[in-house]
């Protein structure tokens, strides 16, 4: 499951006040690893400008954007993050196809407000949990990523579906060259054909 620390399987209805307490109450204190930013969290990062350029290299690389809102205390978060490194078919596919933003929740006071603005309920479901914004800022989807787990991690084959299902559509080659070449013609211009790949 998501991890909201130090609680398991509790009843439903109940997740939401119980994963308030747990994090106001039954979580140590920040180590002085943590307290400088140590794992993949910055404490200190401006997540709402990081998302800003998250957008405009989204839109220029025709890509979606990726958040991922999490903590360095909360091992569920690590274990995602370490799977998109590691997991060849899962860095490829953030490589390619997203801009990713890690945005640090602190022990649930921190960007609660701008998780609440993307309709992500990160005290219902915990964290880590996934928001892909098209490259307009639209939320495409929140997903809870207690789905994609399986036993003690997180199974690659079910967050490569999810990250594939919400990858951008690519672009028609052949209509956009045509596009272009009538819009030179219109504007009296060249056009400048650039051949490339992400990696």
């Amino acid at each position: 499951m998501s991890r909201r620390p130090g609680i398991h399987r509790v009843n439903f209805f109940l997740r939401a006040s119980l994963c308030t307490l747990a994090a106001a109450f039954f979580l140590p204190a920040l180590s002085p690893e943590e307290e400088k930013g140590a794992g993949p969290y910055d404490p200190k990062a401006d997540a709402k400008g990081q998302i800003a350029a998250a957008l405009v290299r989204a839109k220029k690389g025709h890509k979606r954007v990726l958040i991922t809102f999490g903590g360095n205390w909360c091992g569920w978060c690590k274990k995602l993050h370490e799977a998109f490194r590691t997991e060849m078919e899962l860095a490829r596919l953030l490589k390619y196809e997203y801009v990713q933003v890690l945005v640090d929740v602190g022990r649930f006071d921190k960007n609660t407000d701008l998780a609440a603005s993307y309709g992500a309920d990160l005290k219902k479901h915990g964290v880590p949990f996934l928001t892909v914004l098209g490259a307009d800022g639209k939320v495409l989807i929140n997903q809870n990523t207690s789905d994609l787990e399986s036993g003690d991690h997180h199974d690659v084959a079910k967050v490569r579906a999810f990250l594939e299902k919400w990858k951008v559509e690519p672009l028609d080659a052949e209509k956009v060259f045509k596009d272009a070449m009538a819009r030179a013609a219109s504007e009296k211009k060249s056009v400048l054909l650039h051949l490339g790949a992400p990696w």
